[in-house]
């Protein structure tokens, strides 16, 4: 894709912005997986199970379409990613390479390979492009992560998803998201994990207008305890107890908002790929505004909005009809 033209401003203050805190409450590495996969030749999270995402994959597997993951990095010779990734860049100087698993985490809930084997993500022919935006501590500056979303712009991504936050906005950050958004570039954010300690507990960039900001619930459907509440929450999805990859080729069940944030970006995915494969198209998709309307097609209350909920849970049978 062509550089943008758009004027640029990256941020000029180091401000530090960090993974949401999260949970992981199990790991295996793939010597002890692969005993698993013997008697499952594929595993899917529940959230994938309970919301039928294999039932989707008939119509559509994210074909065609390009997730941007801005992360930790990514573990580049995992199995079930490496197949995916057309693109990667550190902006951290600690190198690609995932050292904190957050990033891989996040990488294989949206894009983990149907191959028979490990686990699958919910868009699993979607391209990965992999921005190290925060460092091995999980801890990064804004102008990192700004520099992040404009390479991602600038090198065709079609959704972004960021499972991060500061406690502050930053004017750096905040015209970068403007640049994506701009060129119809899909951005989904992290609520954060913060609770209900505060009436509005959702962090930066997720508390940006413009953007799919994304809250977490659990199995029954209920908003996970530590999911973050405020106005600018959109729509829940599953963040607790989710199993995806993890460093050295092994796996492993995280919770947080940061997991629900690429369960809708690979569901993104797949709403982008079913659109430009279609030859009748009624509701337009050129940008995120549009993007958000397709995804309320899919909530439990499109009709009401609360701090705490966004629009509901999604349930993306209402949308593929399967």
């Amino acid at each position: 894709m062509a550089k943008r033209n758009l004027k640029r401003q990256p941020s000029q203050i180091s401000r530090e912005c960090r993974l949401p805190r999260f949970t992981k409450t199990r790991t295996e590495k793939s010597k002890a997986f692969s005993r698993l996969a013997a008697q499952e030749p594929e595993r899917i999270n529940w959230a994938g199970s309970l919301l039928g995402i294999p039932d989707v994959w008939v119509q559509t597997q994210g074909e065609n379409t390009t997730v941007a993951v801005l992360d930790t990095g990514i573990d580049t010779d995992h199995p079930d990613l490496a197949a995916a990734i057309v693109g990667s860049r550190d902006f951290t100087g600690d190198g690609i390479e995932d050292v904190n698993g957050h990033g891989t985490h996040c990488a294989g809930i949206v894009a983990a390979r149907l191959n028979g084997s490990g686990f699958v993500g919910v868009a699993p022919k979607c391209n990965l492009l992999i921005g190290k935006v925060l460092g091995n501590d999980g801890s990064g500056a804004y102008s990192w992560i700004s520099e992040g979303v404009y390479w991602a712009v600038e090198n065709g991504a079609t959704i972004i998803s960021m499972s991060l936050g500061g406690p502050q906005s930053d004017h750096g950050l905040y015209e970068a998201i403007q640049y994506a958004l701009f060129y119809g570039v899909h951005v989904i954010c992290a609520a954060g994990n913060e609770g209900a300690l505060f009436e509005n507990s959702i962090g930066y960039p997720g508390r940006y207008g413009g953007v799919i900001t994304v809250g977490s619930h659990d199995p029954n459907g209920n908003p996970s305890g530590f999911s973050s509440r405020g106005g600018e929450v959109d729509l829940l999805a599953p963040g607790s107890d989710i199993w995806s990859t993890w460093l050295d080729g092994g796996f492993a069940e995280l919770s947080g908002t940061s997991m629900a944030t690429p369960f809708v970006a690979g569901l993104a995915s797949l709403i982008v790929s079913k659109h430009l494969s279609s030859q009748s198209n009624d509701t337009p998709l050129q940008n995120t505004e549009d993007l958000k309307n397709h995804l309320l097609r899919m909530a439990s209350h499109p009709g009401w909005h609360d701090n705490q909920t966004g629009y509901g849970p999604l349930q993306p049978f209402r949308y593929f009809g399967t």
